[in-house]
């Protein structure tokens, strides 16, 4: 319940995995990102657009289709499109986000050659038994050939611009190891912080009263962490300010009240690899978010 913020699979791209929709922001769940917009008229163009991108077009056609693939991944799932809130928008978004990071890649100077793109198109047609059966599922997918190579070639660049960003993110970093105890009563969180600093056994407590199941049998143990990985920050702050032998006060968060004992501290200590996965995504993240931010974003629907 305590450990490592809930973080989905590193961009795990949508025709790169098998062709089951997510795009760049991991799937549409919850609040969708905020998208910059600039309110224009739209320029006329051959064909109907949904959204423009730093000059780039987005379709209606390909919107559509992208919208489509989404729906029946979610009704495969058995959910309910009514119950998904606007995710239009998010489709949407994450399409943009997709162009965004693609168009940084090749202002990077990276490129993706055509031999690379015929490489995965015809995994694909082997995958599916051939022609035929290529043929089936891009209808049912709502693609054209046309449509898969560049949506492959456009998601590879963004998965290069990505792997950048995330191969920055330092191998080591300061931690901190820290255990805690989690009751629903600040009166009892009071009482065993008294207890603890009376000199009572903190794992005994832990085993006795904390509601932290998936840590009560190690006596609260957080194992080792840097910041930004617990999924309740008033814990992790509480750990980094304190020095390997000290306890906190009473911690109060969404959760209830904790009692925070650092044990351990190291300036630089190699990343766990459930860690170092959490940074590299809150970094790709970050990165994203600051492109959206310079882009020019034209919505038209």
């Amino acid at each position: 319940m305590m450990k490592f913020a809930r973080f989905c699979a590193f961009f795990t791209f949508a025709i790169l995995a098998a062709c089951s929709w997510t795009g760049l922001s991991g799937g549409i769940s919850g609040k969708p990102a905020e998208t910059p917009t600039v309110a224009v008229t739209p320029t006329a163009t051959s064909e109907p657009l949904a959204a423009r991108v730093n000059g780039e077009g987005i379709t209606l056609v390909e919107f559509a289709h992208e919208l489509s693939r989404y729906e029946k991944a979610q009704q495969q799932l058995g959910m309910d499109l009514a119950a998904l809130g606007d995710y239009r928008h998010s489709v949407l978004n994450s399409m943009i986000e997709e162009h965004v990071a693609a168009q940084a890649a090749v202002a990077s100077g990276r490129s993706v050659l055509d031999d690379q793109v015929d490489a995965l198109v015809e995994s694909s047609r082997q995958a599916r038994g051939g022609e035929p059966g290529f043929k089936a599922w891009m209808n049912d997918n709502y693609y054209t050939l046309e449509e898969f190579r560049e949506s492959i070639r456009r998601q590879l660049l963004a998965q290069v611009a990505t792997d950048v960003v995330a191969s920055q993110v330092p191998l080591t970093a300061e931690q901190v190891h820290a255990r805690h105890i989690l009751v629903g009563n600040e009166n009892m969180a009071n009482t065993l912080l008294s207890q603890v600093t009376g000199g009572a056994d903190f794992a005994k407590l832990v085993s006795t009263y904390s509601q932290d199941y998936s840590t009560r049998e190690s006596g609260g143990d957080l194992g080792w962490f840097p910041r930004g990985v617990l999924t309740v920050p008033e814990v992790e702050a509480a750990a980094f300010s304190l020095q390997p032998g000290q306890t906190s006060q009473v911690v109060k968060s969404r959760l209830g009240y904790h009692i925070v004992q650092t044990l351990e501290r190291e300036a630089a200590r190699a990343l766990s690899p459930s860690a170092l996965e959490i940074l590299r995504r809150q970094a790709v993240e970050q990165w994203l978010a600051q492109q959206m931010q310079k882009a020019t974003i034209e919505i038209y629907i």
